[in-house]
């Protein structure tokens, strides 16, 4: 009875947590300055951010047996699509100098790290390790440090 409770409000914090991602804007178009770059470069990671706490809590509330299998494996594809996306896109956009390409580099390696573990909880989801999920997702905690760290460093 429990657990029926759990799941609606578990779709609610989700959905509100996806929604505040969505209305960080996102980095589209050239950047012809270190400091334009250095922008998109902390919109990237403040989107990733918003995918890597979202698979945190629905990791959480798996391991604690207050989520459905298939609602999971819905969600947390659409977030690994979503954290993909927002690294395809960063990739995109052209460094325009040698700092910038520096920057790029810590970022890129930051969003890979992400899509990999986030593929990892997705991998677990769908094999039926629920109960598991928040050991899965044990190195989302260490991503979210290095975004959240990387968006301060460089933030205006």
């Amino acid at each position: 009875m429990r657990r029926a409770v759990v799941v609606p409000m578990l779709g609610w914090a989700l959905t509100w947590s996806l929604a505040a991602g969505a209305c960080v804007s996102h980095p589209v178009g050239p950047a012809r300055s270190f400091s334009k770059y250095e922008g998109k470069a902390v919109t990237t990671a403040e989107s990733a951010l918003s995918a890597v706490e979202t698979v945190r809590l629905a990791a959480d509330t798996a391991a604690k047996d207050h989520a459905f299998g298939p609602y999971l494996s819905e969600l947390v594809s659409e977030i690994e699509g979503s954290a993909s996306g927002v690294q395809g896109t960063f990739e995109s956009i052209q460094p325009p100098d040698d700092q910038a390409d520096q920057l790029r580099d810590e970022l890129d390696q930051i969003l890979s790290d992400v899509v990999d573990h986030i593929s990892a909880v997705r991998v677990a989801v769908r094999r039926g390790h629920l109960l598991d999920l928040d050991q899965v997702a044990q190195d989302l905690q260490d991503d979210s440090k290095h975004l959240s760290d990387f968006a301060e460093e460089h933030q205006k």
